[in-house]
């Protein structure tokens, strides 16, 4: 681990650290706080945490459910870029714009004429929708790395993103203009 140099992950490091989260495949969700990895897994029972410990810098890895926080540190950034790089190839014919899954998410709040409008604040997609009963919280949930969705009233649902919630919107957004 000491030649690693995490301000300059590796193709090599960033499939390193995907094979201590169980592959890409494992993975629903993905983004980073100021100092730490933050994930949906599909099955947490495929994390190695000490491959990740041991061979990839990592701090901790913390497993609450289906979410694991990996601490990275500061450097943060550039391996979620890395990760990002490994990933995208392949997640881009499947739906994805970035590390949203822009085709589940529509899938799940109704489709694109569903929405009205489409706004964010911190950490909440907003949305006005025709016909909130279209909405499929457990394919939100379970599917597009949203914690949670609230129905505000007949029209309008949040759906809890986190911090990356402009990330979501601006994909959101750039599938509605296709």
């Amino acid at each position: 681990m000491s030649n690693l140099d995490l301000n300059n992950p590796t193709q090599e490091y960033a499939k390193k650290v995907l094979k201590g989260l169980g592959e890409k495949e494992n993975i629903k969700f993905i983004t980073n706080c100021m100092t730490r990895l933050r994930l949906v897994l599909e099955d947490v029972s495929k994390v190695d945490e000490n491959l990740l410990i041991n061979e990839t810098g990592a701090s901790k890895v913390i497993i609450e459910g289906n979410d694991v926080h990996v601490i990275y540190g500061l450097h943060i950034n550039a391996i979620k870029e890395a990760i990002d790089r490994e990933i995208k190839n392949e997640k881009t014919d499947e739906g994805f714009i970035g590390n949203v899954n822009v085709k589940k998410i529509l899938e799940g709040i109704g489709g694109k004429d569903n929405i009205k409008e489409i706004t964010n604040c911190m950490t909440r997609l907003r949305l006005t929708l025709k016909d909130t009963s279209k909405v499929n919280e457990d394919l939100l949930v379970n599917e597009t790395g949203a914690s949670k969705v609230i129905f505000v009233d007949e029209q309008n649902v949040h759906i809890i993103y986190g911090l990356k919630i402009e990330e979501v919107r601006k994909a959101i957004e750039e599938e509605l203009k296709k």
